[in-house]
């Protein structure tokens, strides 16, 4: 299945929209922030084109956010639609380490 029709890819895309708006955008300021545009973020938006981890380090960088914060957001909501991730459920390596 093309990455722009799972679940997962719906749910970073609905993230960079919440995001977007939050930040008091519309798709044609952040295009200009971005150097891109509008028509470029309306089809990232539609599901229509795949963000690639530079461009979504970019978007997050133009939304004055942390595209590591972001992308951890993004993560949750990635590991919320499934019971187990992964195989079996663990600790953060971080928590894991101080164990």
């Amino acid at each position: 299945m093309n990455a722009i029709f799972t679940d997962d890819y719906a749910e970073l895309v609905d993230l960079l929209i919440e995001a977007r708006l939050a930040a008091g955008l519309t798709q044609r300021a952040l295009a200009r922030r971005i150097g891109k545009v509008q028509s470029h973020i309306c089809a990232i938006e539609q599901r229509q084109r795949r963000v690639e981890l530079l461009e979504f380090y970019i978007i997050a960088r133009a939304l004055d956010l942390d595209p590591v914060d972001l992308f951890r957001q993004a993560a949750k909501r990635f590991d919320g639609l499934r019971s187990s991730p992964f195989g079996t459920p663990t600790a953060p390596q971080s928590e894991r380490l101080s164990a």
